[in-house]
């Protein structure tokens, strides 16, 4: 199922898909036996492009407003019996013995700075920059099946070795599977292969 051919509406104040997200997109590929994770899912560009793949999929964001986003376009495209739609902060709300074969998430990945915005929770992850996604690291490796695979964006205006450092320390081999210059910075998408 191709993007171009869904109803895809992303509603206001809900992070909208941008160059990161089709990054993020384009790093992995999912085949039919797949059990896929969507966190901080925004209005379910992920969601919805697995949904179409994958065996099953979970969605969840710690926005309301996101997982409702993302529910009204599962519906709309005729897939929301394929997915499971949960707001969660991270995977504070799985199942302990819930087991995803890939788990994907484009985290705020900006470091803090003095300029806040309304969006600043779709942005900033914290005072490196990568607080969010290490936290986020740390809980998804124990509902990584034997051999998954973990995909999170970072920034290189953040701190990535502190990130890849994390990986490493939860027992995953890290290697860059995309990358993209964007303005001032430099995007990539990072994957933990679990050993």
């Amino acid at each position: 199922m191709r993007i171009e051919d869904l109803d895809f509406r992303v509603d206001s104040g809900v992070y909208a898909p941008a160059e990161d997200s089709f990054l993020l997109m384009d790093a992995f590929d999912l085949d039919h036996d797949d059990v896929f994770l969507d966190v901080g899912c925004g209005a379910g560009l992920l969601t919805l492009s697995a949904a179409g793949i994958a065996r099953r999929v979970v969605a969840t964001d710690i926005s309301l407003k996101a997982a409702r986003n993302t529910l009204r376009n599962l519906k709309r495209n005729g897939l929301e019996h394929r997915c499971s739609v949960m707001q969660s902060d991270l995977l504070g709300s799985i199942p302990p013995s819930a087991l995803f074969s890939v788990i994907a998430f484009n985290p705020p990945y900006l470091p803090y700075d003095d300029t806040t915005t309304q969006m600043d929770h779709a942005f900033v992850g914290g005072v490196r920059g990568t607080e969010m996604a290490e936290r986020f690291i740390q809980q998804a490796v124990r509902h990584l099946q034997r051999g998954g695979s973990v995909f999170v964006v970072s920034s290189s205006l953040a701190n990535i070795k502190d990130l890849k450092n994390a990986m490493v320390n939860c027992g995953l081999h890290v290697e860059i599977v995309g990358s993209l210059s964007v303005f001032f910075e430099k995007i990539q998408v990072l994957k933990g292969i679990q050993q």
